[in-house]
C-alpha cells in the first residue's frame, strides 16, 4: 500500500477571496490520488491562516516530523505556492524529501522531481512564486503608507487605549484601557515602578494580563503622543494623543535604564519562607551557576542555612498542582465564548461566499473580514486563558505561578538537620 501525505494551506484574506479554499484543495488532491493510484492511504495536513513566506508553520512542521517517523512514499499538494513562496525554503524542502526518499507531487503544475529538467522547472516556478509574494508585499506596504498619510489606521488590531471608527483611531470608550495607559506612563515617567513591576501591578489592579515586554513596547510607541511612524512615513498629527510629550519622553528615558540584578530574580515564595528551627523569616538571595544562570535561594539570618527554591518546588509540586487546579477551577463563560466564536466564524464564511458572488464590494469585504478576524483572535485568546485550568504548574509562566502562590500559600516552613533539610507547605482556599 502506498502511503501518501497531502498538504493544504489557506493563508490570507486574498486567498479566501480569490484563491482555492481548503475544501477545494482537498478535493483536487483526493481526486488526483484516486485517478493515479489504486492501493493507497491518504492523510491530509491542513494549515489555516499561515503565510508561505516561512517554514515556521505548525502543520508543515508536523508533516515534516511525521514524514521521518511514518516513512511516506509521496507528499501531494495542490500547487507550489501552497507549499512555499521562498526559493531558499523550496531548495531545503526538496533536499529534505529527497534525503528521505519521498516523491513530491504538485497536482496543478504536474512537476516531476525525479529528473534534472523537472527540478529546473520547480525552481523556475519557485522564483516566480517568490516574486509574486514580494510584489504582493510591496503593494500592501504602499497601501499601508498611503492610508497612514491620509490619517487612516490600516492594521487589524487597535493599540490599547484606542478604538477604530471609520478607519481612524479615537480614544477608547473603554475607560479601563485609558486608565491602564495612564498608569503605565505616569509610573514609569515618575520612576515609581519599572516596566516589569508595572506589568505585575496591572494584573493585580486591573485584572488585565500585559507582559513586561508589551509594557516596554507601549512606552516606546509614539502613537500615544499622536505620531505615527511606518517605514519612513511620519504623520505628526495622526490621532489624538493620550499622554503629553513631556511624560512620554521621561517614560522612554526611564524605560531604557537597565534593570537591577535583583529584579531578574522573581522569587516565587517571597516573604513566605520561615525557618522551622528558629521560626525566623528567611531572606531571599541568589547565586550564579554555570553559564551565569541565576539560582534563587532562601537564607536563615540566624541559623545561617540555605534552602534552594528549585528543591522547595520539587518537594511541594503535588500541593502546588492542587492549588493550580483550584485557581483555574472557575471556567464560567467558556461554553458561551465557544458558541460566540463559532457564530463569528460562520459570519466570516458567509461574508466570503457573498463576496465571491459579487454581493458586496471588495473594500467592504476587506474591512468586515478583518473585523471578524480580530474578534476571532480575541475570543480564541480568552478561551485559551480559561483552558489553562488543565495546565501543569511547572509549565505556567513565573508571574502566574507567583499569583497562585500569593493567593493560597500562607507559609513554607523549612526544617534543617545537620546535613539536609525538608519543607512543609501551609495553604488555605
Amino acid at each position: 500500500m502506498i502511503k501518501i501525505f497531502g498538504y493544504v494551506r489557506e493563508s490570507t484574506v486574498q486567498q479566501a477571496f480569490f484563491g482555492y479554499n481548503i475544501e477545494e484543495q482537498k478535493r483536487v488532491i483526493t481526486e488526483y490520488c484516486k485517478y493515479h493510484y489504486q492501493d493507497y492511504e491518504l492523510e491530509i495536513f491542513t494549515e489555516m491562516g499561515k503565510s508561505a513566506r516561512s517554514l515556521n508553520r505548525p502543520e508543515l512542521q508536523n508533516l515534516l516530523d511525521t514524514v521521518k517517523k511514518a516513512k511516506a512514499d509521496k507528499v501531494v499538494f495542490h500547487s507550489l505556492d501552497r507549499l512555499t513562496r521562498d526559493i531558499k525554503d523550496l531548495y531545503m524542502l526538496i533536499e529534505f524529501f529527497d534525503k528521505n526518499k519521498i516523491e513530491l507531487v504538485s497536482v496543478m503544475e504536474s512537476l516531476d522531481l525525479s529528473t534534472a529538467i523537472g527540478r529546473s522547472h520547480v525552481f523556475n516556478s519557485g522564483v516566480y512564486a517568490q516574486l509574486e509574494s514580494e510584489r504582493t508585499s510591496e503593494r500592501t506596504i504602499r497601501a499601508y503608507k498611503q492610508a497612514i498619510v491620509e490619517g487612516k489606521y490600516p492594521f487589524p488590531r487597535c493599540p490599547l487605549g484606542y478604538d477604530k471608527i471609520d478607519k481612524k483611531l479615537y480614544p477608547s470608550e473603554d475607560k479601563q484601557q485609558l486608565e491602564i495607559i495612564n498608569f503605565i506612563f505616569s509610573n514609569i515617567a515618575s520612576n515609581t515602578l519599572n516596566y516589569v513591576e508595572v506589568s505585575e501591578q496591572i494584573k493585580k489592579k486591573f485584572n488585565y494580563i500585559m507582559k513586561d515586554d508589551t509594557v516596554r513596547d507601549t512606552v516606546n510607541n509614539k502613537l500615544y503622543i499622536g505620531v505615527m511612524e511606518y517605514r519612513g512615513i511620519v504623520n505628526e498629527n495622526y490621532c489624538e494623543p493620550l499622554v503629553s510629550k513631556e511624560v512620554f519622553e521621561k517614560a522612554i528615558k526611564n524605560c531604557k535604564v537597565k534593570k537591577k540584578s535583583h529584579w531578574r530574580v522573581n522569587y516565587l515564595f517571597k516573604n513566605k519562607v520561615t525557618c522551622g528551627n528558629c521560626r525566623c523569616m528567611m531572606i531571599q538571595t541568589s547565586g550564579k551557576g554555570k553559564y551565569k544562570k541565576v539560582y534563587p535561594y532562601y537564607r536563615c539570618p540566624v541559623c545561617k542555612r540555605y534552602a534552594s527554591e528549585d528543591k522547595l518546588l520539587e518537594e511541594n509540586k503535588v500541593y502546588l498542582q492542587k492549588l493550580t487546579n483550584e485557581y483555574f477551577n472557575d471556567s464560567s463563560g467558556l461554553n458561551e465564548k465557544k458558541s460566540e466564536l463559532e457564530k463569528i466564524k460562520k459570519k466570516q464564511k458567509n461574508l466570503t461566499e457573498n463576496a465571491k458572488r459579487d454581493l458586496i464590494d471588495v473594500d467592504t469585504f476587506y474591512d468586515v473580514f478583518i473585523h471578524y478576524s480580530s474578534q476571532i483572535e480575541n475570543l480564541e485568546d480568552q478561551i485559551e486563558t480559561i483552558n489553562l485550568k488543565n495546565s501543569y504548574f511547572g509549565n505556567l509562566d513565573t508571574n502566574m505561578q507567583k499569583e497562585i502562590i500569593n493567593k493560597y500559600v500562607t507559609e513554607l516552613q523549612v526544617s534543617f538537620s545537620p546535613k539536609k533539610y525538608k519543607s512543609k507547605l501551609f495553604y488555605s482556599y
